[in-house]
C-alpha cells in the first residue's frame, strides 16, 4: 500500500540513496552496527596476518602473487572498518580486541593449514564467503539511509572480496590433481566449518546445521609459528645461483642497451623475495597501530607487482619466468638470522639507497628509455614511483625507532654486511653455473620472433 503520494517534481529523492520505502525501515542500532563491523574488522585483519604468515613458504609462485595482492586489499578493509567505528563511538574504541573466543578459534585453525590446498580452502571456501554473506546481511539489513556511511564502506570492500574469491576457487581446483586431494580438501573445509558454525559465522547468526559436530583443534594455544624459510616451486631451478650481476650489466655503458634493459626486467622478476622477507616482518612484529601493517602491506604488493612486471617482460620475449635461476639469497639469509626490526632496516636501507638520481631509479629508467622496449620503460616508471613510496615508509617507522638517522645508517650497515656473509655461506649450495649468455641469446631470438609477426 502507498503511504503518501510525493511530489518529487519528477526528481529522484533522498539523493538515490534508496526509497521513502527502504529508509522506513528501523534496520540496525548503533551498538549492533559497530558489533558487526569489529567483527568484520578482525576479519579482516587475521585474513591480513594470515597471507603474511605464509606468503615465505607457499611454493607455488602464483599463489605469492595472489596474497600479495590480497594481503594489502585485507589491510585496507581492515582500515576503513576501523575508520567507520571511530566515526560512531569514542574511544576506548576496542579494535584490536578480540570480538568473540569462537572467532579467534576459527582463524587459529584456518592459519594453521598444512598445505597450498588446506590453506586455500581455508581462505577462499570458508572464510572469505563467510565474510561476503555477512557483509552483504549487513547491507540489507541496515537502514540505507541513516546507515549510508556503513553501506558505502561494505560496498566497497564487498566489491574486492567478490573478486578475490573466484580466484582462490580456480587455485583450489588447479590443486586438486587426485581423489587424494579431493578428499583432503573436503575434510580441511569440514573440518573449518565446524568452527565457524561454533562461532556463529563472522556475524555471529549463522546458524549450525542439525548434524553440526565439534571438532578437535589444531592450535595450541599459542601464536603460530610462521615458517620463515622460502620456497620455491618445481619448476624453479638452481635457486641459490648467485652468477649473474644485474646492477653491474645496467650500470655499465660497454653493455649493449638491450642487454642493460633484459638485466633490469630479470631484476624486477627476482623482487618475489621481497615479500618472502617482508611476511616475516609483518607477521611477528606485533603491538603496532594498525597504519602500520597497512603500510608495509602496501609494499609488499608493490614489491610483488614489480616481480610480475619481470615475469611480464620476460613474456614480452618469448621465455618463461622460471626457466632460469630466480635466487633467493637475500631472503633466506635474513630470514634465518635476522630479527623483523633489523629485516626492515635492511629494506629501507637499499630502497633508500636507489634515490640518488644518478644510480637509482631514474638512472634505469633512463636506461629503459633508450631501448626499444617500451613496456620496460612503462615498469621501469612505475618502480621508480613505487620505491619513492617505499623509502618515505621505512622512514616513518624506522627513524622513532633510533636515536636518529645516522645510527640508523650504522645500524643498516652492521645487519647488511653479517647479511652478506650469510649469502656467500648459502651460495655453497649452487654450482654457481653461468647461465646469462644463454638467456640473454633465447630472450633476443624471441624478440626477433615478435618483431617478424610471429607470435611467440
Amino acid at each position: 500500500m502507498t503511504r503518501v503520494n510525493v511530489n518529487n517534481l519528477g526528481l529522484i529523492p533522498l539523493a538515490g540513496v534508496c526509497s521513502y520505502e527502504d529508509a522506513c525501515k528501523a534496520g540496525y542500532d548503533i551498538d549492533h552496527n559497530v558489533n558487526l563491523l569489529r567483527r568484520y574488522l578482525y576479519a579482516e585483519s587475521q585474513l591480513n596476518q594470515i597471507f603474511a604468515a605464509h606468503i615465505t613458504s607457499v611454493p607455488e609462485w602464483e599463489v605469492k602473487g595472489a596474497f600479495g595482492l590480497h594481503i594489502w586489499l585485507d589491510a585496507e578493509h581492515s582500515a576503513a572498518l576501523r575508520k567507520r567505528v571511530t566515526e560512531m563511538r569514542e574511544p576506548p574504541l576496542h579494535l584490536d580486541k578480540v570480538p568473540d573466543a569462537k572467532i579467534e578459534a576459527f582463524f587459529n585453525e584456518v592459519i594453521r593449514a598444512e598445505s597450498t590446498l588446506e590453506l586455500l580452502v581455508g581462505i577462499y571456501r570458508v572464510a572469505k564467503p563467510e565474510l561476503v554473506r555477512s557483509m552483504k546481511k549487513h547491507v540489507a539489513e541496515t537502514n540505507p539511509l541513516v546507515d549510508h556511511p556503513t553501506c558505502r564502506v561494505l560496498k566497497l570492500i564487498l566489491v574486492e572480496e567478490e573478486e578475490m574469491i573466484p580466484w582462490g576457487e580456480a587455485a583450489v581446483q588447479a590443486l586438486i590433481r587426485s581423489d587424494e586431494d579431493q578428499h583432503a580438501a573436503m575434510k580441511w573445509q569440514n573440518h573449518l566449518e565446524s568452527f565457524l558454525y561454533a562461532a556463529g559465522g563472522i556475524s555471529g547468526d549463522l546458524v549450525k546445521p542439525e548434524d553440526w559436530q565439534p571438532a578437535v583443534p589444531r592450535a595450541n594455544g599459542q601464536r603460530y609459528e610462521m615458517k620463515v624459510e622460502p620456497r620455491r616451486d618445481a619448476r624453479f631451478v638452481d635457486t641459490y645461483n648467485s652468477t649473474n650481476n644485474y646492477d653491474k650489466i645496467f650500470s655499465d655503458e660497454s653493455f649493449p642497451v638491450d642487454e642493460r634493459t633484459y638485466a633490469l626486467l630479470y631484476k624486477r622478476l627476482r623482487e618475489m623475495d621481497v615479500p618472502e622477507w617482508m611476511g616475516p616482518i609483518i607477521y611477528k612484529t606485533q603491538g603496532k597501530p594498525w597504519e602500520y601493517y597497512q603500510d608495509l602491506s602496501r609494499q609488499l604488493w608493490d614489491e610483488a607487482r614489480h616481480s610480475m612486471m619481470g615475469e611480464v617482460g620476460l613474456f614480452q620475449d618469448g621465455v618463461e619466468f622460471y626457466k632460469y635461476p630466480v635466487e633467493f639469497l637475500t631472503t633466506m639469509a635474513l630470514n634465518n638470522t635476522a630479527t623483523p626490526l633489523e629485516a626492515h632496516l635492511v629494506l629501507w636501507y637499499i630502497e633508500q639507497g636507489l634515490m640518488p638520481k644518478d644510480t637509482g631509479k631514474h638512472f634505469e629508467w633512463v636506461i629503459a628509455k633508450a631501448s626499444d622496449n617500451d613496456l620496460a620503460k612503462t615498469f621501469q616508471d612505475y618502480d621508480w614511483a613505487d620505491e619513492v613510496l617505499h623509502a618515505q615508509i621505512g622512514r616513518k617507522w624506522l627513524v622513532p625507532e633510533y636515536k636518529n638517522m645516522e645510527e640508523l645508517k650504522q645500524q643498516a650497515e652492521i645487519v647488511m654486511n653479517r647479511n652478506l656473509a650469510e649469502k656467500v655461506r648459502l651460495s655453497h649450495q649452487s654450482d654457481q653455473k653461468e647461465w646469462w649468455p644463454e638467456f640473454l641469446v633465447e630472450i633476443r631470438a624471441g624478440r626477433e620472433r615478435t618483431r617478424g609477426g610471429v607470435t611467440v
